[in-house]
């Protein structure tokens, strides 16, 4: 007969509408991911073969991510004040209206440049909404106790997607039926993931922000408390500055490797077709990504052994280590070390996604989330940029060492902060949650005597 168990650990097992909410998130924003990564390739590509000039895939890049800078901060104060579920749905489905509406152009053969710049515009105002609103749902709709593991998972599936979705793309493009059928696999996969969040429910009810507070007031009730935690002060600032830097690496990895690794790997005859040209290019940085993927299925573990502000900060320092070797390596092996700076960024996403899950207290979640991914995503246009133009004016190489130092420094910093020598709570206490309500400007809920 199975030991009854302790009252007092009761709460911490997942409730069966938790665990039934796991599989559809997880599975629709897998394909959801996935649809973002064809169209990371698909847009691009399609506005290339349109216009043949180079600057037009600088403005796709700008248009799909510049909603970031723009609605940010409006972003968090829609979810917090309207429901987080219904909210995504209809981000879901303007994707999939977007890519459907680009697909039938294409088709009708009445597709223009303007309806792409358009269309990534508004695919990426509705990603920015999306993205913020899943990180501020989930608490709402798994277990506390497998927030990890879920990010975790999230984390792995949009690694997977990089290294499968514009491969994908570029097949369907080439033998799967052009750009028409491409655009409408977008399109399903946003479907789709908005129909598998219909049987996602709230564990619990949650206080929305009221129609009569203004904008200014509601968003600063959320910058203020992001101001006064110090894990996710530090973090977001962190995070801000490795953004910074690795904007560039990231901006220049295809022309790296095209330039210093490229034609470098001795290989058996059968297989030089894997090894040249842009093929190469493709293999190196799917190799990566699939190295990434196996250092990002470990985060759960060691969540279970080392703080969170320790595995962000460890996973900061992997990052500016990697590519620190890459840039001394010339040779395709150099793929280990990047694959080792991308297990990095996963373990900085998950621990970074998890504690703002965990300190904020949920009626502030959806402004918390947003503002700090706006803070942290500010920087990466001018990192990108200045990258850029010193690539030009020093050289590749100069950029890649000088990245990976700045990065390292950042990690260095990090471990005199809270995030390396307090722990991060599994959830607030609620004296500190009144506390910290209170200072956000929220009303606290009267005691019972």
């Amino acid at each position: 007969m199975p030991r009854p168990e302790p009252p007092e650990l009761a709460h911490l097992r997942p409730s069966r509408q938790a665990r039934t909410n796991r599989h559809p998130v997880l599975i629709g924003q897998t394909l959801s991911l996935l649809g973002d990564y064809i169209a990371y390739f698909t847009l691009p590509w399609l506005v290339l073969e349109i216009t043949g000039q180079g600057s037009d895939l600088g403005l796709i890049a700008f248009s799909e991510t510049v909603p970031v800078l723009l609605f940010g901060f409006t972003a968090g104060v829609i979810l917090d004040r309207y429901p987080i579920r219904a909210v995504l749905i209809g981000a879901d489905l303007v994707r999939a209206l977007v890519f459907a509406s680009l697909a039938a152009a294409v088709a009708l053969d009445v597709v223009r440049p303007g309806m792409l710049f358009a269309g990534a515009f508004v695919f990426g105002s509705m990603t920015v909404v999306f993205d913020a609103g899943l990180q501020a749902m989930l608490p709402n709709v798994v277990a506390s106790v497998d927030l990890v593991v879920v990010n975790s998972r999230l984390s792995l599936a949009r690694t997977l997607s990089f290294a499968v979705g514009p491969a994908l793309g570029g097949l369907i493009v080439a033998y799967g039926g052009g750009f028409a059928t491409a655009l409408g696999v977008d399109a399903a996969t946003f479907l789709i993931s908005a129909v598998l969040l219909t049987r996602v429910h709230e564990l619990h009810s949650v206080t929305k922000l009221s129609g009569r507070s203004g904008f200014r007031f509601s968003l600063g009730r959320g910058l203020r408390f992001l101001a006064r935690n110090p894990h996710l002060r530090w973090a977001t600032a962190g995070a801000a500055m490795a953004n910074l830097v690795f904007a560039p690496l990231e901006a220049l990895l295809v022309l790296f490797v095209d330039e210093r690794i490229a034609g470098m790997a001795a290989v058996p005859a059968m297989f030089e077709w894997l090894f040249s040209g842009a093929a190469e290019v493709g293999l190196f940085i799917g190799l990566q990504a699939a190295i990434g993927s196996l250092g990002v299925v470990m985060a759960p573990r060691l969540a279970k052994r080392f703080s969170l502000g320790r595995i962000y900060v460890v996973g900061i320092l992997m990052l500016g280590a990697g590519f620190a070797v890459v840039a001394l390596m010339n040779s395709f092996w150099a793929v280990v070390p990047a694959g080792v700076a991308a297990a990095g960024v996963g373990w900085v996403n998950v621990a970074f996604v998890t504690m703002r899950q965990q300190i904020t207290p949920e009626p502030l979640l959806g402004r918390v989330t947003a503002a700090s991914r706006t803070i942290s995503y500010f920087l990466i246009p001018l990192g990108a940029a200045v990258g850029g133009f010193a690539a030009d004016a020093f050289g590749l190489v100069p950029v890649y060492l000088a990245g990976p130092v700045a990065i390292l420094a950042t990690a260095a910093l990090l471990m005199f902060t809270p995030l390396w020598w307090a722990p991060v709570p599994d959830a607030p206490h609620p004296d500190w949650a009144s506390e910290a309500m209170q200072s956000a400007g929220l009303p606290r809920r009267p005691s019972r005597r």
